[in-house]
């Protein structure tokens, strides 16, 4: 290529966060107008910044072209190599400049929490921010001047540029105490800087810090535990005394009237019931009865039919039926209906029983003319029939209207 290239001054020198200028120099060596273009390179090549892009020179002709080198607080000091590619006529060449960024050792230090209290221990940390652009390894010790506690502290912390770490503190007491006043034991975490991980050109001065922390160290039964527990004893015992002077009579007052209460509402229902069956019997006793007197209906319809059997009451008669009895000698399935007429006196399942045997308290009243019918609903036959082969007993008294 017949262009060459070259940076002046060949080597700049930046303060994290600062610009500076250079000049990319190139130079038509050629016997003819050459036309090239440029592009930043390299390891530090987004930190460049060139006035143009591309150039144009006459033979034996020389162009300057400004190149602004810039950085952030975050960059790392170190030696860097940005470049500028030439490209023309398919060819291409590189200048390169060195680029010095300078150390800038910055960190904070503190002590968290400045302050701590136990009975037997005390936890801290030593959180160190490294806000410079070179990384730092630092040392840490610890005692206490007036030899009341044991500091244990982790010994070394290496910090990155732009991150934070910690470093553990624990504080115990050399003794202990079971109750008193609370005392104060002040303790010292010394940070000396050892070295940066990167040595530089321009290097660091190291810089020892002194942490002061308090560790307030209380007695192991603490002293509101006292007043605490005679509280308690004393609630204990207002309690104790309410339940037994107020509360627990009222209760066993509360329980006995609800058990008596009960009971007699249960006296009450029996004794109603009773009354209810004498008034009956009395009622049947009082009854003119007249001559014993019994039928027999048999009904077997088929299944999923209905069949009825009935049987008329003589003129100028009154049947007063007190027993009846349904059998289901074949086990069959389906409904079983006493009528007064078309009026519906007993109905039961037949599949509840194979004998029915029913005592009246008080009679059913047939009057003269009126038909005693039985009425069978036949669903399922029993396993030996067609059919469902059920029959009444009806037995009572006859006797002559009145």
């Amino acid at each position: 290529m017949p262009v060459s290239a070259r940076f002046t001054p060949e080597s700049v020198e930046l303060f994290p966060g600062a610009s500076t200028m250079a000049a990319l120099r190139l130079h038509n060596n050629g016997p003819q107008t050459a036309t090239v273009t440029l592009g930043a390179t390299g390891d530090f090549a987004e930190h460049l910044r060139l006035d143009a892009t591309s150039a144009t020179l006459e033979p034996n002709q020389t162009v300057d072209v400004g190149v602004e080198v810039q950085t952030t607080p975050a960059v790392v000091a170190a030696r860097y190599a940005p470049g500028v590619e030439i490209t023309g006529d398919g060819h291409t060449v590189v200048a390169s400049l060195a680029a010095d960024v300078v150390a800038n050792p910055a960190r904070s230090v503190e002590l968290l929490p400045p302050h701590s209290r136990g009975s037997t221990v005390g936890r801290h940390a030593v959180r160190v921010a490294n806000v410079g652009n070179v990384p730092v390894v630092l040392e840490l010790t610890a005692d206490d001047p007036g030899d009341q506690v044991r500091v244990d502290v982790q010994p070394m912390l290496s910090i990155a540029p732009g991150t934070v770490a910690e470093a553990a503190v624990r504080v115990e007491p050399v003794s202990t105490f079971w109750s008193g006043q609370p005392v104060d034991h002040e303790f010292v975490v010394r940070v000396r800087e050892v070295e940066t991980v990167s040595p530089h050109p321009y290097g660091t001065v190291p810089v020892d810090e002194q942490l002061v922390g308090t560790f307030e160290q209380g007695p192991r039964v603490p002293n509101w535990l006292g007043p605490a527990l005679a509280g308690a004893a004393m609630a204990l015992a207002i309690g104790a005394l309410v339940w037994f002077a107020w509360l627990r009579p009222w209760v066993t007052d509360q329980a006995d009237q609800a058990a008596a209460d009960a009971i007699e509402a249960d006296r009450a229902a029996l004794q109603q019931r009773i009354d209810e069956l004498e008034q009956a019997a009395a009622e049947a006793e009082e009854l003119p009865l007249g001559e014993p007197y019994d039928l027999r209906l048999d009904v077997a319809p088929a299944g999923g039919n209905v069949a009825q059997a009935s049987e008329p009451v003589p003129t100028r008669m009154v049947l007063s039926v007190t027993d009846v009895v349904f059998q289901n000698p074949g086990g069959t399935v389906g409904t079983v209906t006493l009528l007064r007429d078309d009026e519906v006196l007993l109905q039961s399942e037949l599949a509840n029983f194979r004998d029915f045997d029913l005592h009246l308290v008080a009679p059913y009243v047939f009057d003269g003319g009126s038909m005693v019918t039985l009425r069978v609903d036949c669903r399922t036959p029993g396993p030996n029939g067609s059919g469902c082969e059920v029959g009444a007993s009806i037995v009572g008294f006859l006797d002559e209207a009145g």
